[in-house]
């Protein structure tokens, strides 16, 4: 039987974050490079739904940041409801504790590649599109880390606070 709310929920969270904060991070450069150099040539913008419609497509793509955000929240909040509903045994805290100190290790390299990559000079001002996912990954380690001990206080405490221990 395959519970839910393991403890390798913590590094998925960190490597689902991660990754779809990096690709929406290169989707918005690309885009946003894409749609200036298309409003530049004439043939292509000489209708103004045109060009309405490439000027609109900037707007969609200014909420990558809230969508990742919205992701990171959600997959907290998942952890903490189904570290509630499994519960586990105590013995195995310091396994817990073990995983959690593996994704705060992996955090921290993820966050030291973002900082490469947002403050590379190719993508310009582009960091500053995305400054919810910014502050984020740029403390990444303490939120995997706070993460990881608000599931493992959740995960083992619920014995004791329902009375079953």
């Amino acid at each position: 039987m395959d519970k839910k709310g393991s403890v390798r929920d913590i590094i998925l969270i960190a490597v689902v974050v991660f990754s779809m904060g990096l690709v929406a991070f290169i989707l918005h450069f690309t885009a946003n490079t894409a749609v200036t150099k298309m409003l530049d040539v004439p043939t292509i913008n000489e209708s103004e739904s045109t060009r309405t419609a490439l000027e609109s497509f900037d707007e969609y793509v200014d909420r990558f940041d809230y969508i990742i955000f919205a992701l990171f929240i959600g997959l907290t909040l998942a952890l903490i409801v189904t570290g509630w509903v499994v519960g586990g045994h105590p013995i195995f805290m310091f396994l817990y504790f073990i995983v959690v100190t593996i994704g705060v290790v992996l955090s921290a390299m993820f966050a030291n590649v973002w900082e490469q990559v947002s403050q590379a000079s190719a993508f310009g001002t582009t960091v500053t599109s995305f400054p919810l996912l910014n502050h984020i990954l740029n403390n990444f380690p303490i939120y995997i880390a706070v993460i990881g001990i608000v599931g493992l206080i959740v995960m083992f405490a619920k014995p004791f606070i329902a009375g079953n221990e």
